[in-house]
Formats: C-alpha cells, structure tokens, sequence
C-alpha cells in the first residue's frame, strides 16, 4: 500500500497538488468503503487539519466527496471522480487560466520575428490541448 500511496503522490505533485493530496486520494481510492478524516490520517500518516485541507481541495477538483452518515459524528469521505478526469481538469485550467491569456496578450504585441514564432508555438500548443481535451475515455 505505502509504494501505491507513493505513485499517487507523485503524480498529484506533478499536477501541481501536495503530496497529502496524492496520499489522501490514494487512502480513499484503496479504501473498501468511505472514510473519516481520522482514518484517513491514520493510514496517510498526515494530520487531521492536514488531511482536511487536502479533502477540501479535492472536492473542489470534483474527486471526493463526503457525506454524513447516520450514527457518525465525522462525516465519511468517497471518491467521485478518477485520475483521467483529474487531467482533464487540470488540461482545461491550463488552457484556459495560462495558454488562451498568452496567445491574447501575443496577438497584440508587435510583430517582431521572436514573438511571432512564440505565438505559433503556443497557437500549436493549444491546439494540441483542444484536441486532448476531445479525447473520450471510457
């Protein structure tokens, strides 16, 4: 499990996330049934307050949510999305926060042979987003 839990950080930290992030969605991903904020930290070996950080921005992202359960004081926590979806945003947040502001900001700035062969860069870059993002994964 620790070496599963250590991709998974690896590839949330590459995503741009913190390695509780990775931990904590690998601990629900692994899990059998929904978890608390407890045995989520038990098994991450993360705090409380960090494991409820990394949860909140996890649901922010669409990969878990979590549900009070009738007999529980603590709510228990569930994946809702996947890895691919978790791309795709981060795709998407990409395209639209970092590449489409440059390729503005690049088609008013003067025609200079430097800028000019930036734009097409990042003209071919988006494209390449636009059509990853078209990609369906079932």
């Amino acid at each position: 499990m620790e070496t599963l839990l250590d991709q998974l950080e690896m590839i949330f930290r590459a995503r741009g996330l913190t390695s509780a992030h990775g931990r904590v969605f690998g601990a629900l991903l692994l899990a059998k049934e929904p978890l608390t904020q407890r045995e989520i930290a038990d098994i991450t070996k993360y705090s409380i307050p960090a494991v409820s950080l990394a949860l909140e921005d996890l649901a922010k992202h669409g990969l878990v949510r979590g549900k009070k359960v009738q007999g529980k004081r603590e709510k228990v926590y569930h994946i809702t999305g996947n890895l691919v979806q978790m791309l795709r945003n981060f795709l998407k947040k990409l395209k639209t926060e970092n590449v489409e502001p440059l390729l503005l900001a690049l088609s008013v700035s003067s025609r200079t042979p430097g800028i000019e062969k930036l734009r097409k860069e990042v003209e071919s870059l988006d494209t390449y987003l636009d059509s990853l993002l078209k990609v369906e994964v079932k």
